[in-house]
């Protein structure tokens, strides 16, 4: 079977990547120079942290864009995959940061929430700002505890009737909870609730520490953060509880991970890669299949369109593309009478549009300024504006695009601070949605992206997007297309999905030919289908507590 794999990020690549596992001929198309998945990252020298121009000097290391670090709870398939592919994965307890535009408020100390977190700078200097500090702690440690009790019902389908609610937003959660704490038990002898401070410490707990932390992990506004359903992040809550950040090991990176992936597809020959080819549009081929119109991009003279003609295609590109493509076949479906696949390309068509981008902006660069005192760095440093027009200017234009906060958006910034393999290297900060200027003489890189935004609906959007057919002629792969926050997790999870539809297709059509044999029986056994890609997918669900922690009895998975 011929299948054309359209984009390269990581949905894209670990789709063709399983495909090939199982024998499939794939086409991997992509309109940049490069495969997408570490197309923005940048290579440097690690004893001057500048762009390597010539790779003779100094040691090269490659900074992936963006950051690449991952919770082992929440990505289980990408930590399969990776084992799988032989990708050295090292834990690592991530330090944490929590700054506004005054001061410094909250230092998380890792280990998912595990560890003591330590006091601000600011708390050292007096007895009553040591004080306020350490009752600050003591709520957070209370809220954090409620969290994970209502994570905890979450994922078990336990939560009471006012938070069961599938609609149910962060902001509405919030409002809810703090509604409560104010006035948690009533008195019946004097027929009075008493007011306590807890509703308060829980609403400063969400708008300061969740909120920015939710933004950073989704690259989403506080506003897309407060309009998330709950049930999303109470599952996150609960699934990465007690686990460890991972990143690849010291000389590996996103680089890597895709040589890797396209590989089996660069064996077949020098054309089933196509670089800075454009997908024009797609087409029905009469007799069942797909007909590809290709261009070449980035050449001065223009070139004539190439047809590729192929039983199946995967669009593992952002969903304002993938829309406009399925548009162009629905019509040419119509056109010819296929009505059934017709249907379910409109189906998948109305749930690419519930399907919402952000903006990222991703700076490489090496001003401190960005960052707390020296006392308050760690590895990630977050800063939440505190409102529209709260930051100065602190460098002339020109500068590096950044967020400015205003009323509609604020984004929480997200600084990593990224040290060399080499002792005597300078490390390089990776800002996450600046939201100040950023010298433009300490920058080493700009990268502008899009991310997709939560689902708000997934029980109602998610089948149109993966509506089922054995004899489907295109699938979706990405982020959005499956249940949770759209991270890696997404990508890979996915690709698993669309492969597994079609050698299920593969298999339902190998029966059918049987079906008349004389060992029916025994050539059906010969027919179930392997785990995906030959991979091993319960190895990143971790051990028995893990794997206990995370069991349910409702094993449908719509947020997670």
């Amino acid at each position: 079977m011929r299948v054309a794999v359209i984009g390269s990020g990581l949905g894209g690549l670990t789709t063709a990547y399983l495909l090939r596992q199982h024998g499939f001929e794939v086409w991997l198309i992509e309109r940049s120079s490069s495969l997408g998945f570490y197309s923005e990252s940048i290579e440097v020298d690690q004893s001057l942290a500048e762009i390597t121009r010539d790779k003779s000097r100094g040691q090269k290391w490659i900074i992936d864009v963006p950051m690449r670090g991952f919770q082992g709870g929440y990505y289980p398939k990408l930590l399969s995959l990776y084992t799988h592919l032989g990708l050295p994965v090292v834990p690592v307890n991530y330090t944490f940061s929590f700054s506004s535009s005054q001061s410094t408020y909250f230092i998380h100390s890792g280990a998912s929430g595990a560890s003591i977190p330590s006091l601000p700078s600011e708390a050292f200097t007096g007895p009553s700002r040591l004080a306020r500090a350490l009752m600050k702690l003591l709520g957070v440690a209370l809220c954090y505890l409620l969290l994970i009790a209502l994570s905890f019902a979450a994922w078990h389908d336990l939560l009471p009737q006012p938070l069961s609610s599938t609609t149910l937003t962060v902001r509405q959660f919030t409002a809810y909870l703090s509604s409560f704490l104010t006035y948690p038990i009533r008195i019946p002898a004097i027929g009075l609730s008493p007011w306590t401070p807890l509703g308060n410490i829980f609403e400063d707990f969400m708008g300061t520490l969740v909120l920015p932390l939710f933004s950073a992990v989704g690259t989403m506004t506080a506003a897309d953060v407060w309009a998330m359903p709950v049930r999303l992040l109470l599952e996150y809550v609960h699934i990465t509880l007690g686990t460890s950040h991972y990143h690849l090991g010291d000389g590996f990176s996103s680089a890597d991970v895709a040589r890797q992936l396209s590989a089996p597809v660069k064996d077949q020959g020098p054309d089933y890669v196509r670089l800075k080819t454009e997908v024009v549009g797609l087409e029905y081929a009469l007799g069942g299949g797909v007909k590809i119109r290709l261009r070449s991009v980035g050449d001065l003279e223009m070139t004539a369109d190439e047809t590729l003609r192929v039983e199946k295609v995967v669009l593992a590109t952002q969903a304002s593309v993938a829309r406009c493509l399925l548009r162009n076949l629905e019509k040419s479906l119509k056109q010819w009478g296929e009505e059934k696949e017709r249907r379910r390309i409109g189906k998948m068509i109305q749930g690419l549009q519930s399907v919402k981008y952000r903006e990222t902006v991703v700076v490489n660069h090496m001003d401190t300024s960005v960052l707390p005192p020296l006392a308050d760095r760690r590895d990630i440093n977050l800063h939440l504006p505190s409102g529209p027009g709260s930051l100065q200017e602190i460098h002339p234009s020109p500068s590096p695009p950044y967020f400015k906060p205003t009323s509609e958006r604020i984004y929480a910034m997200a600084t990593q601070i990224i040290y060399p393999k080499d002792p005597n290297g300078q490390p390089v900060l990776q800002t996450t949605n600046p939201v100040m200027s950023i010298d433009s003489k300490r920058v080493l890189s700009v990268s502008k992206l899009e991310r997709a935004l939560a689902i708000s609906n997934p029980h109602e959007i998610l089948p149109l997007l993966q509506p089922h057919s054995l004899n489907a002629l295109v699938y979706l792969a990405g982020s959005y297309v499956y249940p949770g926050i759209p991270l890696l997790e997404g990508c890979v999870g996915s690709a698993k999905e669309v492969v597994k539809s079609i050698l299920e297709g593969e298999k339902y059509r190998a029966e059918s030919v049987l079906r008349e044999g004389p060992d029916k029986q025994g050539k059906r056994k010969q027919k179930q289908i392997e785990p995906v890609g030959g991979i091993d997918w319960e190895v990143g669900r971790g051990g028995l507590i893990t794997k206990a922690w995370r069991w349910r009895w409702n094993t449908k998975r719509t947020w997670s």
